[in-house]
């Protein structure tokens, strides 16, 4: 039986953090450990962006830039890119957007936020000189299993713990949406980001024992002497890449499915409409569930797969784009004719959208067998990359952050510094990440830490570093706000943005036992984004 929850989680002590079954704790223990991560592994980006400004190896010598490009990618996507959103802010919100008192299982709850404890842990082990990791986050034998590549055990045993940590949320959360949804919740006018969470933690589900033999087989190769992935012995390397791009493409969208969701929420609320398309957006959640198992191939198109898979998952990797493209219509047609309020969530949900834009259309040529041939492994699809995910899922994080930080924390987040930190980010990260891809397209090769002195190469680094620091001040500003907001931020009223869904019921901060041992009284009419008249605002 589950204890009992004695203080408010802002009041509580340390033996309550550390103990506690609470989903709000522990999504708010999630949301700091990610949070001060992305801050760190930031800060590793910084570094390979300064030692790329100009030829030549300017502060770090090789091997230990290929220890930076590891931590900076493996940390941005498990430690911020999903523990996040699922971990964070899924965990704060799920029970309290389908009317539940806490979880299905929250003593497992409990064990995923250790897991991921214990795989932070081991992150910062690598820190230690003997113990970095310069293998890339994915890993690749047969240089993983290279002395050079840095201690296969650890990057193995991470994966595991954060594997550990998916599957227990999954588990939870599925059961909690399906079991635990107040009466008159139903699958019709649950939240889109309940939805897409849901279906993020479908994927997590089917795919993380996919990676999870993946890296099992290489500690095996690496230190028992088995020959999966050697092929002086038998084994074949693709076999690695074919296993771990199983789950780790779906993956991408284990991440960007939940800032959909994000966005979803915002926009509707600051348009004082409905949300367009309601029921296309959740066959499109579902539809991108569906295909994400059927595009791996497309990460391999220059590893020598036979010529039917390229073609075969060139079309469905182009197929996958319809669903998504429904969303950006859907969002757009919220927008139109909306009483649109431009407040921090809103700035950063359109910026997110805009640079999701940006990523998706420069990923249509990626699909294609043809051009990918041709700039696979260039720092266009760096670029592609961070506009797709990087920052569209940021941008996405921030503005969930500053939309539910009153519910969090009963006070408001600093507008002012709000819209500096967004401004500052989106020109900074426009900078940064389309000049990259214009020298990918000039053949600039990725995850090299030099290369020839060209003039419009150099010119273009040059450029991208400028706006790297534009990036990292916004991010700084950020902080700042998160602490000052804390500190000493206006109080929030109960519903301070006039939401129509369920959680904004509830006071500011939410008490202890949520809605408390019953239920909430749910109308039979009731929707999240149930908007009439545009009222005041």
């Amino acid at each position: 039986m589950r204890e009992a929850i004695s203080v408010p989680y802002l009041k509580a002590g340390l033996r309550e953090w550390i103990f506690t079954t609470d989903h709000k704790k522990i999504g708010m223990l999630y949301l700091t450990t990610s949070y001060i991560f992305f801050l760190v592994a930031g800060l590793f980006g910084l570094v390979i962006r300064f030692e790329q400004t100009s030829p030549g190896y300017q502060i770090v010598p090789p091997d230990f830039y290929n220890y930076l490009l590891t931590g900076h990618g493996a940390v941005l996507l498990l430690w911020w890119g999903i523990a996040s959103h699922i971990g964070g802010l899924g965990n704060f919100l799920l029970p309290l957007m389908i009317g539940a008192k806490d979880v299905a299982f929250p003593r497992l709850n409990a064990l995923s936020w250790w897991a991921f404890f214990g795989a932070s842990v081991l992150v910062l082990l690598t820190l230690i000189p003997g113990n970095h990791i310069k293998m890339m986050w994915t890993g690749y034998p047969p240089y993983a299993g290279n002395p050079d590549a840095g201690v296969t055990a650890l990057y193995v045993f991470i994966i595991h713990l954060v594997g550990i940590s998916s599957i227990a949320t999954a588990v939870n959360f599925i059961t909690t949406y399906i079991k635990m949804r107040a009466p008159g919740i139903t699958f019709w006018n649950t939240n889109m980001f309940v939805h897409a969470l849901i279906a993020a933690n479908v994927i997590q589900l089917v795919g993380v024992p996919s990676i999870a033999g993946a890296v099992t087989m290489l500690l095996t190769d690496t230190y028992l002497g088995t020959n999966f992935y050697n092929p002086a012995k038998g084994g074949d390397p693709l076999i690695y890449q074919n296993v771990f791009w199983f789950y780790s493409h779906p993956v991408v969208y284990v991440m960007i499915l939940p800032i959909f969701g994000m966005f979803s929420e915002i926009v509707s609320t600051f348009s004082r409409k409905p949300l367009f398309g309601y029921t296309s957006m959740i066959f499109a959640v579902w539809c991108i569930t569906f295909l994400s198992f059927l595009v791996w191939i497309h990460h391999m198109f220059v590893s020598g797969v036979p010529d039917w898979a390229r073609v075969l998952m060139s079309y469905t990797t182009i197929l996958i784009a319809v669903p998504t493209g429904i969303k950006i219509f859907n969002w757009m047609g919220t927008l139109f004719r909306g009483a649109i309020i431009i407040r921090t969530p809103m700035l950063y949900a359109l910026g997110g959208i805009f640079m999701f834009l940006i990523g998706g259309l420069t990923g249509i040529p990626n699909a294609m067998v043809a051009i990918d041939l041709g700039i696979s492994d260039s720092l266009f699809i760096v670029g592609h990359f961070h506009y797709v995910l990087g920052m569209a899922l940021t941008l996405g994080i921030f503005g969930g952050i500053t939309y539910w930080f009153p519910k969090m924390t009963g006070r408001m987040f600093p507008e002012n510094l709000g819209k500096l930190s967004f401004w500052l980010m989106f020109v900074g990260a426009n900078t940064f990440y389309f000049f990259q891809m214009v020298v990918g397209m000039l053949g600039n090769p990725r995850r090299y830490p030099d290369y020839p002195p060209i003039p419009e190469w150099v010119t273009l680094h040059q450029i991208q570093t400028v706006g790297a620091l534009i990036l990292g001040v916004g991010i700084l500003v950020f902080t700042i706000g998160i602490i000052k907001g804390l500190t000493s931020g206006e109080e929030a009223p109960d519903n301070p943005w006039e939401s129509r869904s369920l959680e904004w019921r509830l006071p500011s901060p939410v008490p202890v036992d949520n809605f408390g041992d019953e239920h909430p009284k749910v109308e039979p009419d009731y929707h999240p984004y149930k908007y009439g008249a545009p009222p005041a605002f």
